[in-house]
């Protein structure tokens, strides 16, 4: 019998055990192939470079611009994967009626999977993307051994400036704020796909990808077709934000989506244990 009826942490771990003990072949399996991808890329591309460049003196500047759009291309993607994978056990009767018979309230169940799902592959991502870029570290510094320049990919520099060293190259973001934006959106992206593993447990990264395509082409054509009825070509000059208040403005948009989607994703979650019951 359950005596607190929204949430216990003992319960609660041992929920996130049970998550991690039963899945653990299929989440190997993908955090083996997320190490694959990222390790084949950064090896192809720092094949080309030096093979190419490899007279000259500094090429280590292209490798790590390269590894840092790698780093941040396979942050959103696969990111975007795992969180579709979030109520993947709620695809087959069989594993449904498990995750429903559990003991242990709805709420542990979901932020179980959502955790799992959502910050804990930010840890394992970033532990596959280092080892995929010491792969290629060691590759080459066997291949190459009379070079001195091969290096890991300093991702704190290359991704932000104003971190250590980050003034005199290239970088992803070219201040907090940027990077702070680019953080709310991923979180954002992320829980669009976390809610369309709610409604569609089965193939989800594919319906919620192509329902967020044709949200954004319909939104597009009737925002475009408002504006030609309403100003009729017409310019209007509207007092608009600085960019710095923009920004501010979008990324607490993106934060509040962001907790809605997770809301929402909880709250269907809730309402499949009556769907899905029979």
């Amino acid at each position: 019998m359950i005596r607190n009826t929204f949430f216990d942490l003992h319960r609660f771990v041992n929920v996130c055990r049970k998550e991690m003990v039963e899945g653990w072949k299929g989440n190997l399996l993908r955090i083996i192939l997320m190490y694959g991808v990222l390790a084949i890329a950064l090896i192809w591309n720092a094949y080309v470079e030096y093979d190419v460049y490899r007279s000259k003196e500094s090429i280590e500047g292209g490798l790590w611009s390269f590894g840092v759009v790698a780093f941040i291309w396979g942050l959103v993607i696969m990111g975007c994967l795992s969180a579709s994978f979030t109520m993947e056990r709620m695809k087959t009767k069989t594993n449904r009626i498990s995750m429903l018979m559990t003991p242990a309230t709805l709420f542990e169940k979901f932020f179980a999977r959502w955790l799992v799902f959502t910050f804990s592959f930010l840890i394992v991502y970033l532990i596959a993307y280092k080892l995929a870029d010491w792969t290629r570290v060691l590759l080459f510094m066997a291949k190459y051994p009379e070079m001195d320049s091969i290096g890991s990919v300093p991702l704190c520099s290359y991704l932000v400036a104003g971190c250590r060293d980050s003034m005199e190259h290239w970088t992803a973001f070219s201040d907090g704020r940027k990077f702070l934006l680019g953080v709310s959106g991923y979180f954002f992206l992320q829980s669009c796909f976390v809610l369309g593993s709610s409604i569609w447990p089965k193939n989800a990264f594919l319906k919620t990808f192509a329902a967020g395509v044709i949200l954004v082409i319909v939104y597009t054509l009737v925002g475009t077709t408002l504006a030609k009825l309403l100003f009729d070509g017409n310019r209007i000059d509207l007092d608009w934000p600085s960019e710095e208040t923009g920004m501010a403005l979008v990324t607490v948009l993106f934060f509040i989506m962001t907790l809605v989607n997770w809301v929402l994703a909880y709250f269907r979650f809730k309402e499949s244990e009556i769907i899905n019951r029979w």
